[in-house]
């Protein structure tokens, strides 16, 4: 008989595979995990890999809320089981019940939000891990009258990470993504402390849109988590978001100055750039950062002279690392390295 990985990794396997789009994956991953691993409500969402800010989010039904308060105790200060703590383990998986040693309530998530809110009483979370950097994450709850989630569940989840890592980087890396449409000028808002939007330029409006729409009033997660982030830091935050129209955009947040218990911040959306798409596809590969040198070099059209002149490298360092690279990418030749990496 099969072991419980085995047998949620076969299944995922199957149904990951017909997915032509992230809602379908999500739903398939929601279906899969369900027969393994029971539970009241999950989440599913992506994660850009130089971050761990979340992306683009599915739930498994509305709960009449929007993420501020989410994105604000996921991102402000440490706490249980965040998603960026778990990311760090092997396997990537924690139990709420299980890592507070009974004592779920001191988790500042759990104790403010999770179970005064919704009734929850124990979660389960995994981070979706590709070749060292993490692509998804999902969290599973249950309620009042359910038992804990058990660290076989959480074994059985855990191993499945890299399957559903590579499954979201086929997704993201597998079509040609869609060209900037004609620019309405630039996409600004600025957010208050409550997360409200006081400012915004016409085009930011459509570009909201375009990253998830509002919910229940709420901005998307993706904008929720770098303004958290942002707020948390007090630092300028940037991550890359690829929409539903497949179009990638970067988002920068940056606080803004203001009387002491001035907590503004604003937030830039444009496309993502050439270079910074680039390398986000060439990591979903499992590039060095060397490798990732080479390669951006070779997709400008660059020569083997001019690569090794540019890095500092001799002519033969130069194709070692490009041997790499091919075989890394699955290809044989420049062109064909050219081709399979379809960019904007």
């Amino acid at each position: 008989m099969a072991s419980p990985q085995r047998a949620l990794a076969d299944r995922l396997g199957a149904a990951m595979g017909a997915a032509s789009d992230l809602p379908s994956l999500a739903q398939a991953v929601y279906r899969t995990v369900a027969r393994h691993v029971p539970y009241d409500f999950a989440c599913f969402a992506t994660t850009d890999p130089a971050t761990g800010l979340v992306t683009w989010a599915s739930k498994t039904r509305d709960l009449g809320v929007g993420d501020e308060e989410w994105a604000a105790l996921e991102y402000g200060a440490p706490d249980v089981n965040s998603f960026a703590e778990i990311a760090g383990r092997r396997p990537p998986v924690g139990v709420l019940s299980i890592d507070t040693g009974g004592r779920p309530e001191t988790c500042r998530r759990h104790r403010e939000f999770l179970a005064p809110r919704f009734g929850f009483t124990d979660e389960l979370r995994v981070v979706f891990l590709g070749r060292g950097a993490a692509w998804a994450a999902m969290s599973l709850s249950r309620g009042s009258g359910e038992p804990p989630f058990t660290r076989l569940e959480a074994d059985a989840l855990g191993g499945v990470s890299e399957p559903v890592a590579e499954a979201v980087q086929r997704l993201l890396f597998g079509v040609a993504s869609t060209p900037a449409p004609d620019a309405e000028g630039p996409a600004v808002l600025i957010i208050d402390a409550a997360d409200r939007v006081t400012h915004l330029t016409p085009a930011a409006r459509t570009t909201v849109d375009e990253l998830g729409g509002w919910d229940h009033g709420s901005l998307p997660a993706n904008v929720l988590a770098v303004v958290a982030t942002t707020r948390a830091s007090g630092e300028h935050t940037e991550t890359r978001v690829q929409t539903g129209a497949g179009r990638w955009l970067s988002l920068r947040a940056a606080p803004l100055a203001g009387p002491p218990g001035h907590r503004d911040v604003v937030v830039t959306v444009e496309p993502t750039s050439r270079a910074a798409l680039s390398r986000l596809a060439l990591a979903a590969h499992g590039l060095t950062a060397r490798e990732e040198d080479v390669a951006l070099l070779v997709l400008q059209g660059a020569s083997t002279r001019t690569i090794a002149a540019s890095l500092h490298l001799s002519p033969h360092t130069v194709q070692d690392h490009l041997k790499v690279v091919f075989t890394k990418l699955g290809v044989s030749s420049r062109r064909e390295m050219t081709a399979r990496l379809v960019l904007a």
